[in-house]
């Protein structure tokens, strides 16, 4: 080193940027570690990851919680099995179809026969069974008459005699049931028709019936997509699934009588303009907040309540963020609280009063979240700017909530809008219990026919009509429509 000290001078320069950028190294690491944790923490209880994803430690969180609140309203612990004072349950006797006596033949005292002996009493015991299943096979017999005149003319076969030897409605309706109701795979549900009815068909015959029933039910999807379009309030969802190795999207638009499944290679506003109902709509549209409904302008649009409510979870983990989580987590369940109210007393709308009570209190608590982050906006990238990964989430969530306080407090203008959107998602969860069942589609054809007949099935619970039923009904007469569409 010199006597003028000018290496040490820059060895300490050198240092102080060395010093400098590991701290800015370091503060990045330390805010990935954050996230990744924070990833780690995610459950369907405060995220939108499905609870099928969920590790055991929340199902388990989840049963005990469940367990709790069924002892504190009991007031103890309850053991399974029929409960002390419970008046307890069993099977009805029916009015019997046959009744078989069973005599005894000997004395069990002194072995005398009893053949003559006079009956004194008995005990009756009833047994109630199916008798084995078997297809039954019919002959269709069209006959062919001359007429004085000299012409001849054969009579015309019903709708089923399809063909010289054919399969009947019932098999046919009972095939779409299990591939289509049940999700089994179609290799099982030939099994299981061949063992229980002895009836040997194809797996090749069962695509078949599938792509006949989606065809039969044209008019009942046109009858529904216009009682959609008509609607007051309905729920949207979309859910992805594989069709061969590719990714497709299957949408959902559901109100209570009527649900609506639709496949599309596609996402976004393409496709929910193509499946034909929300560019006709004109009520409120009830969704997660994906930003492609919100490109209609022509419908009111309410953000589901349950998607706010997770996200407020996993923000408030954090304690600094705690209080206005838990603030607004309260106020959002006193909203639905008041709109409920307002509906059960007739009301369409919650009381002015109460509505602006709520919606102040609404911002006064989203005004906190802002002075507890840095001055906003976030850059655009992770880990730069100063920002916590929390910080940015509480940021992100909280101008969504201020951006969006009309769709999320649309409640109070409409009792007939849920605070959550659980009907969609109730709609797309047998789509995803397919997947794991019977695997992923292998075409276009199979994964629109399953989305065309899981419509009509769910519609058809959702009117109380038997699933059975109405496929029967497919199967020969053509398909049922809900009475909703018929006004």
């Amino acid at each position: 080193m010199g006597h003028d000290g000018t290496e040490g001078a820059l060895s300490y320069e050198a240092l102080v940027e060395e010093n400098a950028v590991l701290r800015a190294e370091n503060d990045s690491l330390r805010d990935r570690i954050t996230r990744l944790e924070s990833e780690l923490g995610r459950n369907s209880e405060n995220s939108s990851k499905p609870p099928a994803q969920d590790p055991m430690a929340p199902r388990l969180s989840r049963a005990e919680r469940r367990r709790a609140a069924r002892e504190a309203v009991r007031g103890e612990a309850r053991r399974q099995g029929k409960q002390p004072g419970a008046p307890g349950a069993h099977l009805a006797r029916r009015q019997p179809d046959r009744v078989l006596s069973h005599p005894p033949t000997q004395c069990s005292a002194c072995g005398e026969d009893l053949a003559a002996a006079e009956v004194v009493g008995e005990v009756r015991r009833q047994v109630i069974d199916i008798p084995k299943v078997t297809a039954s096979a019919t002959d269709h017999v069209a006959e062919r008459r001359r007429c004085a005149c000299g012409h001849e003319t054969l009579a015309s076969f019903p709708a089923e005699a399809r063909a010289p030897v054919c399969w009947g409605p019932e098999v046919r309706a009972l095939a779409v049931y299990l591939m289509d109701r049940q999700h089994l795979p179609a290799e099982r549900t030939a099994e299981l028709l061949a063992e229980l009815l002895g009836a040997a068909v194809s797996t090749g015959w069962l695509w078949q019936v599938q792509a006949e029933a989606a065809r039969n039910l044209e008019p009942f999807l046109s009858a529904v997509k216009e009682a959609l379009a008509s609607s007051a309030v309905l729920h949207a969802d979309e859910t992805g699934t594989r069709i061969g190795v590719h990714k497709a999207w299957v949408h959902t638009l559901t109100s209570n009588l009527l649900t609506l499944l639709a496949v599309h290679d596609k996402r976004g506003r393409e496709a929910l303009s193509d499946i034909g109902v929300l560019d006709r709509f004109a009520g409120t549209l009830v969704h997660d907040g994906y930003s492609s409904y919100d490109g209609f302008e022509d419908f009111l649009h309410a953000q589901c309540g349950s998607h706010i409510l997770r996200h407020l979870a996993s923000v408030g983990k954090t304690d600094r963020f705690a209080p206005w989580c838990e603030e607004m987590t309260r106020l959002l369940l006193s909203a639905r609280d008041a709109s409920e109210a307002a509906a059960d007393a007739g009301k369409k709308k919650v009381p002015t009063r109460t509505a602006a009570q709520i919606r102040l209190r609404y911002h006064e608590i989203l005004a906190q979240v802002f002075t507890l982050v840095p001055p906003g906006p976030p850059p655009r990238r992770r880990h730069q700017g100063g920002w916590l990964i929390v910080e940015r989430e509480a940021w992100n969530l909280a101008t969504r909530l201020e951006n969006g306080a009309d769709d999320v407090l649309r409640l109070l203008d409409d009792t007939a809008v849920p605070l959550t959107n659980n009907a969609a998602e109730r709609s797309l969860r047998m789509v995803k219990l397919h997947d794991k069942i019977s695997g992923t589609f292998r075409g276009n054809d199979g994964a629109e026919a399953f989305a065309t007949i899981r419509s009509y099935l769910q519609t058809a619970a959702q009117n109380g009509e038997n699933r059975l039923d109405v496929l029967r009904q497919l199967f020969t007469v053509g398909p049922w429509i809900p009475a909703v569409c018929r006004t």
